[in-house]
């Protein structure tokens, strides 16, 4: 029995923004959404679309990917708050060419009852089910939660910074052309560009910016490196922080390595890597 995994993502208390910000946020989330498919192409059995409302599902090859997915689709998307639930099961219904939502299978419904679930808790805003015992792995995958959440506008860019110029990828990609710097340029652009923390967040007026005039220049953004999701448990500092990063980003920022080292502290990026990086692993060995 070969198994799928299926992907949910929906917008938490979506009915709280106003209209020309709701617009807004899905016109965002469809230019993050295009990138992602591209991004992750290699590994998506169907293309994350939307299903209705704020609601986006897809059809993942793997576990791992799904999550990557969903973490990247996250960083991109804060503030405003996504959740999401992952369902491991057979595909039965197949649809030839046709888009995620027509097709069907236990792999859909464990997905819908994951999310679901998630609606019900507060420690979480993601979900696997597959039937089986996730405990663990649910418990790994939400540890950087309150932390994500709790960065302001700058900390996110940051983060999303480290998150695309040292992403982590699974082992199938290695050898893959995956990671196109093009996207990788565009999303970045996209995301200092837009603020969408300001726009959301209702401080418009207060954005944090690292120099005067929010510089970002994106010829200074470096082929990516990737970080391998092997299933290997490793020493994690030495995987997570990568020789001359702030250098690098105060050079997309226009600001000071000082500066950046700053903001990775207060808004404990290498610490959400760092969990983030051991729940990547646990779930790539347990669901591989």
């Amino acid at each position: 029995m070969h198994e799928y995994v299926s992907l949910l993502i929906d917008i938490e208390k979506s009915r709280k923004y106003k209209i020309d910000e709701r617009n807004e946020i899905q016109n965002y989330m469809t230019y993050c959404v295009e990138r992602l498919n591209e991004l992750f192409g290699e590994n998506i059995e169907r293309s994350i679309t939307f299903s209705g409302g704020d609601e986006l599902q897809g059809l993942f090859k793997d576990t791992t990917t799904a999550i990557l997915y969903f973490r990247l689709f996250e960083i991109l998307l804060n503030p405003v708050k996504v959740r999401a639930g992952i369902g491991i099961g057979e595909w039965t219904v197949k649809v030839k060419d046709g888009l995620s939502t027509q097709q069907d299978g236990p792999a859909y419904h464990r997905a819908r009852k994951a999310i679901e679930d998630v609606y019900r808790r507060q420690l979480q805003n993601i979900k696997i089910y597959s039937g089986r015992d996730d405990v663990m792995a649910n418990h790994l995958i939400n540890s950087s939660i309150s932390l994500k959440r709790q960065q302001i506008h700058m900390q996110n860019i940051v983060l999303t910074i480290l998150e695309l110029v040292y992403p982590f990828i699974t082992i199938s990609a290695k050898n893959e052309p995956w990671y196109k710097e093009k996207i990788v340029k565009e999303l970045l652009l996209a995301k200092f560009n837009y603020k969408l923390g300001a726009k959301t967040a209702g401080f418009s007026d207060k954005i944090e910016t690292i120099s005067e005039k929010g510089i970002f220049n994106i010829a200074k953004v470096p082929v990516p490196n990737p970080i391998i999701i092997n299933g290997d448990i490793l020493e994690l500092e030495d995987v997570i922080i990568k020789k001359n990063t702030a250098t690098t980003i105060s050079e997309i920022l226009g600001c000071s390595r000082q500066n950046v080292d700053s903001i990775i502290k207060r808004g404990n990026g290498n610490k959400i890597r760092e969990l983030d990086f051991m729940a990547l692993q646990y779930i790539d060995k347990i669901y591989r």
